[in-house]
């Protein structure tokens, strides 16, 4: 009998001002030494000579030094943030990470799983993702056309079908669901789950800032979302955010062992965006209970989803397609439809709009925006 390969995976990471001011606990990293594989998703590029600062997204130069020594040795890079500074930040930041990523680059690249063997298993990796902002890879994209990949290509099912036949695990990274929203929307479940169908053994998503439910369906693990393990993209480390558990974070240590795979669950804090602890806190578990109980109790999550999640969805000020997508509130994006609509009455056909485009080429926003639209008018 082998000994079991522990994998940690930690949320969504980005640091604009330098990690010289940033700690990690001991407890923490005595934590991280315990593992063979450490993944995180790597939120913003690296800022190319000659691109713009004011213009960009990005975080530190040292940032990967600081993970790497960590012990950190594999990125996904499937996000909607990869190619904010083009294709020189997606290339300078996987330099830096020494290409040990998954998820984003060319065609190939970027669906392509990423096999390692430790301890006599063999676990692939893969990263998908809702979007990128330089548009989203598919089956029409040229070779040298750069992104993410893309989690609702149906190739990723064929994809994932094939690897499981070459490994011991295959464990699925994914970029998606509503930010600031602290349960997955149907859509995300029924995808997620799908993933396990072909034969992920795991999946691990991010994006929406704060941490979700997680269950076990056919046996296997659904993390929906770890939330932020560390994000300050802001430059300066007094700045904050109001917004709920944006400084709390999941971090899960699956253990994979010759016969199953089993898992321990880890709550982090960002205090004051100059360190990362471990949070031991009745409160917090009380608070990831009650988010799992959504995913049991079929009433319950319906009743939340009415009651919590739809209202805030629906904010004049909330961001129904995030900003790497579209700019616009809930009721402009209506406003476009609308002006488009006439457009066409009038006999002008011509759309030239890419915020459009990609409204309707990302199932999740789009199932969102129908979603949104079908409660209004049942109401």
């Amino acid at each position: 009998m082998s000994n079991p390969v522990r994998i940690f995976v930690a949320g969504d990471f980005c640091c604009k001002p330098s990690t010289s001011l940033l700690s990690v606990s001991e407890e923490l990293r005595r934590l991280l030494q315990t593992c063979n594989i450490r993944i995180c998703n790597f939120e913003f590029p690296l800022l190319p000579d000659g691109f713009n600062p004011q213009k960009a997204n990005f975080q530190n130069d040292d940032t990967p030094d600081f993970l790497k020594d960590l012990g950190f040795n594999l990125f996904t890079l499937a996000n909607n943030h990869t190619f904010d500074c083009g294709k020189d930040g997606f290339l300078k930041t996987s330099k830096a990470l020494e290409g040990k990523t998954i998820g984003a680059g060319d065609l190939d690249e970027a669906y392509r799983p990423k096999i390692i063997e430790s301890d006599g298993k063999r676990i692939a990796f893969l990263g998908l993702c809702y979007a990128a902002k330089e548009g989203v890879l598919d089956s029409y994209a040229e070779d040298q056309h750069y992104g993410s990949a893309y989690l609702y290509d149906n190739k990723v099912n064929h994809i994932i079908i094939n690897a499981k036949k070459e490994v011991d695990y295959l464990i699925v990274m994914v970029h998606d669901g509503m930010e600031y929203v602290d349960i997955p929307l149907p859509d995300t479940i029924t995808r997620y789950r799908d993933l396990i169908d072909y034969g992920a053994d795991a999946v691990i998503g991010t994006h929406p800032h704060c941490p979700q439910g997680w269950e076990c369906y056919q046996g296997k693990p659904i993390f929906y979302s770890l939330g932020n393990f560390f994000f300050n993209s802001k430059g300066t480390t007094d700045t904050h955010t109001e917004l709920p558990h944006w400084y709390e974070g999941l971090c899960v240590v699956l253990e994979l062992e010759d016969h199953g795979i089993h898992y321990e669950v880890v709550n982090t804090l960002n205090q004051n965006n100059t360190s990362i602890t471990i949070e031991h806190s009745s409160a917090r578990d009380s608070h990831n209970q009650q988010l799992c109980r959504y995913l049991e109790d079929h009433q319950a999550y319906q009743n939340y989803l009415q009651s919590s999640v739809f209202p805030i969805l629906q904010k004049q000020d909330y961001l129904i397609l995030d900003a790497s997508v579209h700019r616009k509130p809930f009721s402009k994006t209506l406003g476009i439809w609308f002006h488009r609509l006439g457009h066409l009455l009038t006999g002008r056909r011509h759309i030239n709009d890419e915020r459009m485009v990609n409204l309707l080429k990302n199932d999740a926003r789009r199932n969102i925006l129908l979603r949104l639209l079908k409660n209004n008018t049942n109401k």
